[in-house]
């Protein structure tokens, strides 16, 4: 390439690149900050009081999906009319805001099912996160993201491609629900999850839901991927695959871990808040979804 070729790379690419990520990461700041935060003062929390639990929320709620959302919109060459992957990624950001909010919304109404009389049903996210300084809460908020990019990464905004990419985003949602409640039910055997959350303040719990639905989305968000021609019976069908093998073998691996070290993880976990284990779990939960992901390429 000769140089007028590499500033013509230079002005087409990355400077409007580089143009959409930072009004992508305005945008997403003023909604995250009007919708999320609300009267939160941010800089108060992270700076002044050391929130680690605003830390974590505002790393995994904001910083992450803002530009990981950016960086998608701008994937590949510039499109011919520059402005159309300005248009792109306020979408994402826009419906990233729109989705989280909705599953925040929905997850409020949850929690306040299991919220102690004495609370007077004043537990909910912000409070947990920024006044109470729940870091458990605050990785369920970031988990609530990881699902909420996992469904806006594929929408579509071409008209001829708007169809297809509702029916994979659908598929994702079906199976991320599944995923969730099979995990839920699961615990509540022995206990429940947002307890574990929001009543005992259990950070292993958090980090061990993060890491379940971060594996979860991992296969879903690859199958969707690796079809070369849409066709949403099979994408349903290895989908439901792909989630079976990974409930077995992690049942089979944290069965034989359990036996080998003679310990008991849930134990761990949900009695004795052992983040440790909870990341080893996390560790455990991503290696099996990789594995899974290769087996089905």
């Amino acid at each position: 390439m000769d140089l007028s070729s590499y500033l013509e790379f230079l002005g087409n690419n990355l400077l409007f690149n580089i143009s959409i990520i930072l009004i992508g990461f305005i945008l997403g700041w003023f909604m995250y900050s009007k919708i999320i935060l609300r009267k939160i003062n941010l800089r108060d929390a992270l700076f002044e009081k050391d929130n680690l639990a605003a830390w974590i929320e505002f790393l995994g709620a904001f910083i992450f999906p803002t530009l990981y959302l950016a960086a998608k919109a701008i994937e590949g060459s510039a499109d011919e009319n520059v402005f159309i992957d300005l248009l792109i990624c306020i979408g994402y950001e826009v419906g990233f805001i729109v989705i989280f909010t909705i599953l925040r919304l929905f997850s409020d109404i949850i929690i306040k099912q299991i919220s102690p009389p004495d609370v007077e049903g004043r537990i909910s996210l912000n409070n947990e996160v920024y006044n109470q300084k729940n870091v458990s809460a605050a990785l369920f908020s970031a988990t609530l993201s990881i699902i909420s990019v996992s469904f806006i990464r594929f929408i579509d905004f071409m008209p001829d491609e708007i169809f297809a990419s509702m029916f994979k985003v659908s598929s994702i949602i079906i199976f991320t629900l599944l995923a969730f409640v099979v995990y839920s039910l699961i615990l509540r055997a022995k206990t429940t999850l947002f307890k574990e959350i929001f009543v005992d303040n259990n950070p292993a719990a958090g980090v061990a839901v993060a890491g379940f639905i971060l594996a979860v989305e991992t296969i879903l968000t690859n199958i969707v991927e690796f079809q070369v021609e849409f066709d949403f019976i099979d994408l349903l069908i290895f989908s439901a695959i792909g989630l079976l093998v990974f409930v077995v073998l992690a049942f089979i691996l944290k069965w034989l871990f359990t036996k080998i070290l003679k310990v008991d993880i849930w134990s761990e976990v949900y009695e004795q808040n052992n983040i440790g284990a909870a990341i080893g779990q996390v560790v455990l939960y991503v290696g099996i979804a990789n594995i899974i992901i290769h087996f089905l390429k």
